[in-house]
């Protein structure tokens, strides 16, 4: 089975090498560049596809298929491996989430501001300068909405459109412009529930992955317990019944 191992391998690098423009980028990058120049940023080449993740994934597992011995086991690890693969390639793939980079980044933007907002910066000017120490989608989004309080937007037609996790924010600044309520205990709140937030998060994944660690050893066991106890006494009711 060594022959369609190769086969298979071969199979997949060849479908992992990007076509086109890529596979140039990808070949220039192994040479020296030269010294003098400006650096000329590369195109990112495209994630793969469902057909071409589907693809690779097969050559996988069928390579593992080929190198074991054929059988029952070697299936399943092969079966196993080809929705590995094919995960990996997919979240490998994925557009960078902006909702989680702005809800990392908001609990830390929260509290700048409520610093600033308590020194007695006007809003406008604290989000400025919020937004060039928070980098990311919301600093961008907070350089945005300071230009429009810079230019006498009321607070909802500065905050207009804003994302979430973001909107939260922006309806505490709002209810505290239009009715002149304290904002900074407010903000200090809020930054206080998203770190309680991510905290809960952290401890569900926390738990989730013992049990995927555990899962393994369950699945080795299970047929062992199935051979040695269930089986014997099954078929010893089974004599005494028939």
């Amino acid at each position: 089975m060594t022959a369609p191992a190769l086969l298979a391998l071969a199979g997949a690098l060849l479908l992992w090498v990007p076509p086109g423009a890529a596979r140039h980028q990808r070949l220039a990058s192994l040479l020296p560049r030269p010294p003098r120049g400006d650096p000329v940023p590369a195109d990112r080449p495209p994630p793969p596809g469902p057909r071409r993740r589907w693809s690779l994934a097969g050559m996988a597992g069928l390579a593992l298929f080929g190198l074991l011995d054929a059988g029952p086991a070697a299936a399943v690890l092969a079966a196993g491996v080809v929705v590995g693969v094919e995960r990996l390639l997919r979240r490998t793939g994925a557009a960078p989430d902006t909702g989680a980079r702005l809800h990392r980044d908001l609990p830390v933007a929260c509290d700048l501001l409520a610093v600033c907002l308590a020194a007695g910066t006007p809003v406008g000017a604290a989000l400025t300068v919020v937004a060039d120490a928070v980098a990311g989608p919301l600093g961008d989004h907070l350089v945005r909405v300071g230009g429009l309080y810079g230019l006498g937007a009321s607070p909802r037609r500065a905050w207009a459109g804003t994302p979430p996790p973001a909107d939260a924010l922006a309806r505490a600044l709002v209810r505290a412009g239009e009715s002149g309520s304290a904002v900074v205990p407010a903000l200090q709140r809020l930054a206080a529930d998203l770190r309680a937030t991510d905290r809960s998060r952290t401890e569900a994944a926390v738990r989730s992955a013992g049990v995927w660690v555990l899962a393994p050893l369950g699945l080795c066991f299970l047929p062992a317990f199935l051979c040695l106890g269930v089986v014997p006494l099954v078929l010893g009711i089974a004599a005494d019944v028939f």
